[in-house]
C-alpha cells in the first residue's frame, strides 16, 4: 500500500502515461489525474448533506450525463470526444469506452479510471 494512494496507468511498453493520486489529509476526498507528467484534472467531493456530490475541474474537458452511474459523454472544447457506459451484465465493474479523438485517449481513460476510484472510495467510506 502506497501513501498517498496512487494508481499508475501504463502503455503496452510498460511506460507510465498517467497517474491518479488521492490527496491525503484533506477534509473531503480529492483525486488528481496527471497525464505525461502534467496535471490535467481534479475530482473533488463537495460538502453535501443528502447525497454525495463531486465536481470535475479540467481544462477544456467537460463531462455531461450521469457520471456517478458511469453513463456520460466527454467533451473537449465543446465537441464530443468520448462516450462511457456501464456494462450491466458483467462480472465486476466493466465499462464500454468509445474514444472519438485519439490525441486525448489517455486523458479519457484516466478520467474513467479516476471516476471508478472515486466510486470505490465512496463505497468503502459508506461501509465504515
Amino acid at each position: 500500500m502506497m501513501f498517498p494512494k496512487t494508481f499508475s496507468i501504463m502503455n503496452q511498453d510498460r511506460e507510465e502515461v498517467a497517474l491518479i493520486t488521492k490527496k491525503v489529509l484533506s477534509f473531503l476526498p480529492i483525486f488528481f489525474v496527471e497525464v505525461n507528467g502534467q496535471e490535467v484534472l481534479t475530482i473533488k467531493k463537495e460538502l453535501s448533506f443528502l447525497t454525495a456530490k463531486y465536481s470535475i475541474d479540467a481544462r477544456g474537458i467537460e463531462v455531461k450525463g450521469n457520471w456517478m452511474d458511469m453513463e456520460f459523454q466527454v467533451l473537449h472544447e465543446g465537441r464530443v470526444v468520448g462516450e462511457v457506459g456501464k456494462e450491466w451484465f458483467s462480472w465486476g465493474d466493466s465499462y464500454r469506452v468509445q474514444i472519438m479523438e485519439e490525441k486525448i485517449e489517455t486523458i479519457i481513460l484516466a478520467l474513467v479510471i479516476a471516476m471508478d476510484c472515486v466510486k470505490a472510495d465512496q463505497a468503502n467510506t459508506a461501509t465504515l
